[in-house]
C-alpha cells in the first residue's frame, strides 16, 4: 500500500507566521488542550523497581492486544524496561493524584514502603487501588526524538469500575459526571 497526500493537504495554510515545523513549545501547548489519562508505568530488574508517570499510553491494536507508551531517553526506567522486556501499566484513579506526582518526581521516593504498591506474581511492582492494570511484554522500542515509543503486548488486564485521573491543561483533574449521568 502506498500512502499519498493530495496537493491540497500539502499546500494547506497553517495561518499567519505558522509553519509545519512548529516549535516544541507550540506542540506542548497543543497537547495541553487535549485530555489524557494518567498512568504509572513500572518495571523491575537487577537494580530494583523502577517507574514513572505517563500520559502517553494508547491502544494500538486489539488483535493482537498491543499498547504504546513513551519513555524519555533520560528516564532511569528505560534500561530496566529495555533489558527485562516487561512493564506494568497502571491507570490511576481520580483519588491518586499523589501517586502521579510521586512517580513524576524524585526517584528515591517512588517505591517507599507505604502500602501503595507491592510486587506481583510476575515480579513487577503493582500499584494498588488503580482503575486498570495491564501486564505487558515489550514488543518493540522505536527511537522517536527525545523518547522511545514502547510497543507492548498485553498479556493480562485487570479493570475496576473506578473513575480515572485525567491530565488536562498542565494539571491533573478528576472527570466530572455529565448531566443526567
Amino acid at each position: 500500500m502506498t500512502l499519498s497526500l493530495s496537493p491540497t493537504y500539502l499546500d494547506r495554510d497553517l495561518g499567519p507566521g505558522r509553519t509545519a515545523d512548529a516549535p516544541a513549545v507550540d506542540l506542548r501547548g497543543s497537547f495541553a488542550r487535549a485530555a489524557a489519562s494518567a498512568w504509572v508505568v513500572t518495571g523491575s530488574g537487577a537494580r530494583g523497581p523502577v517507574g514513572f508517570t505517563a500520559i502517553s499510553v494508547a491502544s494500538v491494536s486489539l488483535t493482537p492486544p498491543l499498547v504504546s507508551f513513551n519513555v524519555a531517553k533520560t528516564s532511569g526506567s528505560l534500561v530496566t524496561i529495555a533489558q527485562t522486556q516487561r512493564a506494568a501499566l497502571h491507570l490511576l484513579g481520580e483519588d491518586q493524584q499523589h501517586l502521579a506526582d510521586r512517580f513524576a518526581r524524585d526517584r528515591s521516593k517512588r517505591f517507599v514502603d507505604d502500602g501503595a504498591w507491592s510486587f506481583d506474581d510476575h515480579g513487577l511492582p503493582a500499584v494498588h487501588g488503580v482503575t486498570a492494570r495491564l501486564i505487558t511484554r515489550i514488543h518493540d522500542l522505536v527511537d522517536a526524538g527525545d523518547s522511545f515509543v514502547a510497543i507492548a503486548r498485553v498479556e493480562h488486564a485487570i479493570t475496576s469500575t473506578g473513575r480515572p485521573l485525567v491530565h488536562h491543561a498542565g494539571r491533573y483533574t478528576p472527570l466530572t459526571p455529565s448531566i443526567g449521568a
